[in-house]
Order: structure tokens, then sequence, then C-alpha cells
């Protein structure tokens, strides 16, 4: 049974650890599990392997006695070094505290071990004053506890506070138990509690496979199957022509006559009517272009990046959108971080708000509110939108991604939009994440990973380098 626990434990410490190995928090919750294990790596020393080695002993004193210092020492590290590394765990999870803090944090934390170690006698029998061990392992958990759920309640991005609320769950509460069990039954004269650790970090370990596989933990998502969302639109698109030439000869006759109506108007002074036309004609250019790019096929939209304030895309949107918004009477509040760059496709980033937006429109015929976000997280670039809106049925919620698939019962909706927005964002290495509760609203999130953000300082480096060639784009 020890030796499946210890193997467990080491499993876990290098799952955890091959999903980010550059990242510290991520390592010292690997040297968590590995030093956890120290306990059971004793128990295997002292009740699996020294009794098939008894008849070897009195021959060979000093092999004996190796293995007994290695069970000591296993078992002290275990003691020691659980509690440090989970409160660094916790302190390098916080984005918060800085790296200098950070740093000082991690070496001051080492002098409660390092006197345990100088107080302790390790051989021939560890010999830990257990009072003293609470006095400075009781502070390290509270603290790191109140770290991560912190974390936890403040965290926005609503991907990485699931995977933080699984965090909390997977290890905090495991961890009490494993403290209660180590330290605070020890300090009343009862040692051998411990051994039902081995039942807590079973259930534990089952527990993080089931949702490292369902939802991600720690950053481990396992997939076993491909998404069959990704086949069907290969299938749906393989021949398929998304724009054809008779669109394109509607736009031109929108431009045309946009056009006239905008000659007309500048003519009688009609300011409000030029402004309704500049809608109208930024929308048949923006399509014309849509069209051009598709060339035929919707997973070969070729990517155009430039760098982009997505803050300025989404005004830009909800300019073009207000003659809806103004008749359908919805309220519009917006969270925008002006301070981001992304290095994306704009077309395809106004095409996707815009999708998401008529979307949301669509849902609060009787009005609302339309809510926009853009910030950066601990893993992405995020664009939420929000509508209070009718919401969608359960029971169509794992479909509405599939290419012609729609809800809407008007003959002039073909059920791509969505599948559009999917598609676009897998270009950009992102992804779309859609969150509904019938009767209360949608919010559909947009995911670009952090390397498409592009820092100031590189944008002015750029700028410097390539002077007016260089333009960010809205």
């Amino acid at each position: 049974m020890m030796v499946l626990v210890l193997l467990a434990l080491w499993a876990l410490g290098l799952l955890v650890l091959f999903t980010d190995p550059k990242r510290t928090s991520t390592r010292f919750a690997s040297a968590a599990a590995f030093v956890g294990s120290g306990g059971f790596f004793s128990a295997v020393i002292d009740e699996t392997l020294f009794p098939h080695m008894h008849s070897y002993a009195s021959q060979y004193p000093l092999l004996a006695a190796a293995m007994a210092i290695c069970s000591r020492l296993a078992s002290f590290i275990c003691q020691v070094g659980l509690p440090y590394c989970f409160l660094m765990f916790a302190v390098h999870s916080c984005e918060t505290i800085a790296r200098t803090s950070k740093r000082i944090i991690q070496y001051a934390a080492l002098v409660p071990p390092l006197i345990m170690l100088m107080i302790t006698p390790i051989y021939p029998v560890l010999q830990f004053n257990y009072w003293i061990m609470v006095a400075w392992v009781v502070p390290y958990f509270i603290a790191a506890c109140s770290i991560l759920v912190q974390l936890y309640r403040t965290e926005k991005d609503p991907l990485v506070k699931r995977n933080r609320l699984y965090t909390n769950i997977l290890i905090i509460v495991p961890l009490v138990f494993v403290f209660t069990l180590i330290y605070i039954m020890r300090t009343q004269n009862n040692y051998d509690a411990w051994r039902y650790n081995s039942l807590i970090v079973g259930i534990q370990f089952l527990l993080i496979l089931f949702i490292s596989v369902k939802y991600g933990f720690l950053g481990v998502k396992l997939r076993v199957e491909k998404r069959r969302l990704d086949s069907t639109l290969r299938a749906m698109t393989s021949g398929a022509q998304i724009v054809n030439h008779t669109i394109k000869n509607e736009v031109g006759k929108i431009s045309l006559f946009a056009e006239r109506i905008d000659t007309y108007a500048a003519e009688t002074n009609q300011a409000a009517l030029r402004e309704d036309v500049r809608v109208l004609m930024n929308s048949a250019q923006h399509l014309m272009g849509m069209m051009n790019r598709i060339q035929g096929q919707l997973q070969d939209v070729a990517l155009q990046e430039t760098v982009v304030n997505p803050s300025d895309v989404t005004r830009q949107v909800l300019r073009d959108l207000q003659p809806y918004i103004s008749r359908q009477q919805i309220d519009v509040v917006t969270e925008l971080d002006d301070t981001l760059r992304l290095k994306c496709d704009a077309v395809q980033l106004r095409e996707i708000l815009t999708n998401l937006c008529h979307n949301s429109l669509e849902a609060m015929k009787t009005g609302g509110t339309l809510t926009l976000q853009v910030f950066l997280s601990k893993k992405h670039l995020a664009i939420a939108v929000s509508d209070t809106g009718v919401g969608i049925a359960k029971e169509n919620l794992p479909h509405v991604l599939d290419p012609f698939f729609s809800t809407k019962k008007t003959g002039q909706n073909f059920g791509l939009g969505l599948s559009y927005c999917y598609n676009a964002m897998q270009k950009h290495q992102g992804s779309l994440e859609i969150y509904s509760v019938p009767g209360e609203g949608t919010t559909i999130y947009l995911y670009f990973p952090r390397k498409r953000v592009v820092s100031p300082e590189s944008l002015a480096a750029k700028e410097a380098l390539h002077g007016e060639n260089t333009r960010i784009y809205c």
C-alpha cells in the first residue's frame, strides 16, 4: 500500500512539473508532492525493504545504518519541507507580490526549517519537538491558504478562477487532514495517525486525475479524444463556398447606392444622414474585405496580423451597432483597458465581436444590458461579451458552435456565426468559452494567449526602428 501511495505522489509531482516547468509556482507545487512523499518513502524503507534485508543486516552493518539514515532523513525532509513548499507555492502564485518581496519571503521562510535541522536529532532516532513544529507550521499553512483563497476571490478570468477553485479544493482540504495527522496529533502523542494519510492521498490522486481530464487542474488538462467540432468544420468547409459572386454583386449595389445617398446628403447638408451612410459604407467595405480574404473555405482564413488596440476595436463595433442599440433601448457598459495591445487580425477581431454583439442584441428584444470587457489575466488577454437576454437552453449549449445549428427561427440565419468565431479564435491559438443561464443571460469569453500581447516597451522599440511604417490599427 505504501509503495502505491509513494508511486502516486511521484507521478503527481512529475505530471504537475511537466505542465509548466519554467514557472516557479509550478516547481514548488511539484516539490510539495515529492517532499510530501518522504514520509511514505521512509515507511517503505522501514516496513518493506528493511524486513527483506534483515538477514543481511548482521553481515552488512553499514548498509543497515545507511538505510536507517535514509529513512530518518526522508521523514525529516517531509515534515519540515512540506509546509515550506506549500507556502512558497502560494506566494509565487500571487502576481501582486513583487518579485523582490517573493525572494525575501522565500529566504526568510527557510529560517524555521533550518532551526529544526539544528535542534532535531535525526539518527539513530528522529525526535521532533512537535510543539515547536506546530508554532511555525500552522502560521505557514494559514498564510498559504489565505493567499490562495484571496487569489480565487479576486480573479476575473473565469477559466483561471475555476482552476483556482479546483486547486483550493484539491490542495487545501486534504492538507488540513495531512497537517492535523502529522503535526497536531503528534503533540498528543499519537504517532500512528499519519497512516490515514495514505487514504487521503489516494482519494486526492484519483480526484486530481478526474478533474484534470474533465476540466483542468494546475495547468493540467488531458484530452483523450479530438474535438468533434474541428472535424465537423473541416467536413463542412471542404468544398463549400462561404461567399459567392452573387453576394459580391449585391454588396457592390449597396456601395453604389450608399455613395449616391452620401452625395445627396452632402448637397442638402444632412449631417445625420451622412453619418448613417458612413456606417452603411463601412459595413459594405468590411464585408467585401472579408469575402476577398476568406477564399472559399472557412478553415483557410489566412491571418493578416497587425498590432491593434482591442479596446478601440470594441468601441468601433459599438459605434457601428449604435442604431440597433438605440432602437432596442439597450444599456451598454464597457470596462476597457486602453493600455493593452494585441497582435492579431484586426478585420477578424472586428467580425468576431460584431457577430457576438449581434447575437446578444437578438437575445434582448425587449431591452437589457450589453457589457463588453477587455482585460489581462494570468494566462490570457480576455475579451468578454455579456448580455442579460434569454440565455441558452441547457440542451442547446453543447451544439451552439456546430455549423448550421441555430435556435433562431428566421429564414435568414444560417447558424454559421459562432462557428466562424470559434474557427477564427483557433487560428489565433486562442479559445472561445460560453457561459449561459436560461432567463438570465449569456457571457462569451475570447481568450488570446499572453504571447500575443505586445508590451509598451517592445512596441516603442518597433516604432523607433521602423518609424512611420509601424501603425496601430483600430
